[in-house]
């Protein structure tokens, strides 16, 4: 058996993690089942995962993982795993150190590892065209009725010195996260390109970790805004990051 593919990889750590949802979740879990020990490879991201998040020192080292062995030698097969392996620690560290909490104000980029992690509480209730979830007054947007984007879920972070809110929310296979970060606003990252639309200045990068998330940083009433996740075509998170919903989200 050859290594595992690097898409194979991502499909691992995106069904440990929770970002996959609808079709793409049951394609990476038709997919996972002809890979041999997918199922010990994803139960070890979930626990190296949980570990970093309490703030252990150490998390389980690699060498301890076995993976049921396979027709192929067995020396390959556990190049494969190691290799596998490596790819979700680097992961979870990556997301472990950029979420870690500080005495500074976080970096937009620190922002948008938000949408790599899983929503923690329901999704908030629907009041017209925004939701009943704010930060500091800032209140998240309702676009499944124009859009289709439906809330899954929501979390709460301490990111470096600010308090975050994200809300989850899922179109056709796909995912974005909406982030506002509490308190003045964090500036807009470097190198992006910057957009402007129904008079919102929109900074735009990609990520390429995660998969590829497209990014859009802007500022709704003086506090950062971060969208960010997969979507087919960039001017949909432009779109979305514009929308003001006939004047309740504030802009």
């Amino acid at each position: 058996m050859s290594a595992l593919s690097r898409r194979d990889e991502q499909l691992l750590v995106g069904l440990a993690d929770g970002t996959l949802t609808g079709r793409r979740r049951r394609r990476a879990e038709e997919r996972a089942r002809s890979i041999p020990g997918a199922e010990r490879l994803i139960a070890r991201q979930q626990r190296v995962a949980r570990a970093l998040r309490a703030g252990l020192d150490e998390a389980p080292a690699p060498a301890t993982v076995s993976v049921r062995p396979a027709p192929e030698p067995r020396a390959r097969l556990r190049r494969a795993a190691a290799g596998a392996l490596a790819a979700v620690l680097a992961a979870c560290v990556a997301v472990a150190a950029l979420v870690a909490p500080g005495a500074d104000p976080p970096s937009p980029e620190r922002v948008a590892v938000l949408s790599m992690l899983p929503a923690t509480e329901p999704r908030p209730p629907q009041t017209g065209t925004a939701l009943e979830a704010e930060v500091d007054g800032v209140r998240f947007p309702n676009w499944e009725p124009d859009f289709g984007w439906r809330t899954t879920g929501m979390r709460r972070d301490r990111l470096g010195d600010r308090d975050t809110a994200t809300v989850y929310y899922e179109h056709r296979g796909h995912r974005l996260a909406y982030t506002i970060v509490a308190g003045p606003a964090l500036g807009l990252p470097d190198g992006a390109r910057i957009v402007e639309r129904d008079g919102l200045r929109i900074a735009l990068y990609r990520d390429p970790r995660h998969g590829g998330h497209d990014v859009a940083v802007f500022e709704r009433d003086g506090h950062t805004c971060v969208v960010a996740g997969h979507v087919l075509e960039v001017e949909t998170i432009v779109e979305l990051s514009a929308w003001r919903g006939g004047g309740q989200v504030r802009s």
